[in-house]
């Protein structure tokens, strides 16, 4: 159930019907946009990844739990969710030293050095 749950968010439910159903494979280049954000190289997945590396890690880890709990909630048919996890993952993104050097490194226009984790 959480295979077809995650598969249904991250590829889009048309899609995880049509692969669940048929068993059919489907190109990568015919998911892009939803399953598949991008397509390339080797070389290029790990540029990718350095860049994502270097994001504020403490907000992106917020934003991926308001984005997986949220959704869950959602799915569940919560009309009025709790989110207190995601506030509390927020809040302290905003006031961590990261939050202070992002904000630094945009004044400073250079690129920031966050440390968190």
């Amino acid at each position: 159930t959480w295979t077809v749950a995650r598969l249904g968010r991250e590829a889009g439910w048309s899609v995880a019907r049509r692969m669940l159903i048929t068993g059919e494979a489907i190109a990568a280049a015919d998911l892009l946009g939803g399953f598949i954000r991008r397509l390339g190289s080797w070389s290029e997945a790990m540029e990718w990844a350095e860049e994502l590396s270097a994001l504020a890690p403490l907000t992106v880890k917020a934003h991926k739990l308001a984005l997986e709990r949220l959704f869950s909630l959602v799915a569940d048919g919560a009309e009025n969710p709790s989110i207190d996890e995601v506030e509390r993952a927020r809040l302290a993104a905003w006031e961590s030293d990261d939050a202070i050097e992002g904000r630094a490194a945009f004044m400073e226009k250079r690129a920031p050095r966050f440390r968190s984790q």
